[in-house]
């Protein structure tokens, strides 16, 4: 991409700024992953047989990353997405002073950020020479959030290793044993302080999971603390499935690979009752062969519908299933005693409201940390959904 400064006049000195891996970081702390999935999508980055929602977000936006600096229509197009996404910053960066910018940044380095991402795209792309540098340090500080980036934890430290400075070995500056042992001293306190940070995470894990625990164990109990008794076996029961909303809350809390069992999600649900339908929800993409994870609902006995993702003219998307959803619930209310919604969106509390007037209760199973608290509130009860619902991906393969 020799000429990618010609194409680019009024954003060339972001490629002269950064190189590829910290272009791909940028993008990481910038870009929501569904618009880094979307920008491969559309540059034609996929390659056979890759499934975009599964792969790992740094590996998306170092893909990305790397073609910009091979293929100006690429480099047009990611330079276009982060200007529109940091609008915002971009105009605030413009107002401030080269010597207030550190007013600006605040705090914000001591903590994942997507501002924090969009800050430094707006002060890499502004003309002032005076604020890259402080650009590049936020780029360096902001620390990559695992659960969204998908960044594993052996790698969630990657930049502050081999760099040159810290060998005493930067251009123009003459090794010496003072830089050298300097440069040791700093390397081994980020290394205590990466030790640190992964055993951190490993009880925020331990942690969560305890959490989970205590939470299936107040929803299995009344507030008076007397353990809730069996269903009656004739209980006639619908169950209704956001299944876009159960898949991301899966992963948002759990991990990139984390998957919702189904299986188990509907014997849970329906216990010894009587169950009249199971529906599921499913939104398409073109982009991803969802036939075999259809197939494997059906056989678990859902009716599965199915609707595509609408492309708006602006690039956007929209696909939801509420209305639907919301008549199939209607349409079944004087047929079922107990209805159950597996979502946590708080759009449905009217209808909740509405489903209990016309008879039938009306529980909800959710991912806790997922659901508006005015939906737990309305249904006449609340399952929390735990570990104990999710599929064993070290069992699956």
């Amino acid at each position: 991409m020799e000429n990618r400064h010609n194409t680019l006049p009024d954003y060339r000195h972001l490629f002269r700024r950064v190189d590829e891996s910290g272009l791909a970081r940028l993008l990481e702390l910038a870009l929501d992953r569904s618009l880094i999935a979307k920008l491969c999508h559309i540059c034609g980055l996929a390659s056979d047989g890759q499934d975009l929602e599964s792969t790992e977000t740094h590996v998306l936006a170092t893909q990305l990353a790397r073609d910009c600096f091979e293929r100006e229509v690429t480099a047009a197009q990611v330079v276009s997405t982060l200007v529109q996404s940091s609008a915002r910053e971009i105009s605030r960066v413009g107002a401030t002073s080269p010597g207030r910018i550190g007013s600006l940044l605040g705090d914000r380095t001591s903590a994942y950020s997507r501002e924090c991402g969009r800050l430094a795209t707006a002060m890499l792309l502004d003309e002032r020479e005076a604020v890259h540098a402080p650009a590049i340090e936020l780029l360096n500080r902001t620390p990559a959030d695992p659960a969204r980036s998908g960044v594993s934890e052996e790698t969630a430290f990657p930049y502050l290793r081999g760099d040159s400075v810290l060998d005493g070995e930067a251009a123009g500056v003459p090794s010496s044993p003072a830089a050298r042992d300097l440069g040791s001293a700093i390397r081994d306190t980020v290394k205590h302080i990466e030790t640190h940070c992964m055993d951190v995470l490993k009880a925020l894990k331990a942690v969560r999971q305890e959490v989970d625990q205590l939470s299936n164990l107040r929803h299995e109990s009344d507030p008076g603390g007397q353990v809730v008794r069996g269903h009656p076996i004739d209980e006639r029961v619908a169950i209704f499935i956001d299944v876009q909303n159960m898949w991301y809350a899966a992963r948002q809390h759990y991990g990139i690979s984390a998957r919702l069992d189904f299986e188990k999600l509907l014997q849970a649900a329906v216990g010894d009752r009587r169950l009249i339908c199971a529906n599921a929800y499913v939104i398409q993409t073109p982009e991803v062969d969802q036939s075999g994870f259809v197939t494997m609902l059906e056989q678990f006995s859902y009716q599965v519908k199915r609707k595509d993702l609408r492309r708006r003219s602006d690039g956007s998307a929209k696909g939801d299933w509420d209305m639907e959803m919301a008549i199939d619930m209607i349409r079944m209310a004087e047929k079922v005693d107990v209805v159950i919604l597996a979502s946590g969106d708080g759009d449905f509390v009217s209808l909740i409201q509405l489903l209990k007037e016309l008879g039938p209760r009306v529980e909800v199973f959710s991912f806790p940390h997922n659901t508006a608290r005015d939906l737990m509130e309305a249904a006449d009860r609340y399952h929390a959904i735990g570990e104990s619902l999710l599929i064993d991906m070290n069992t699956a393969r």
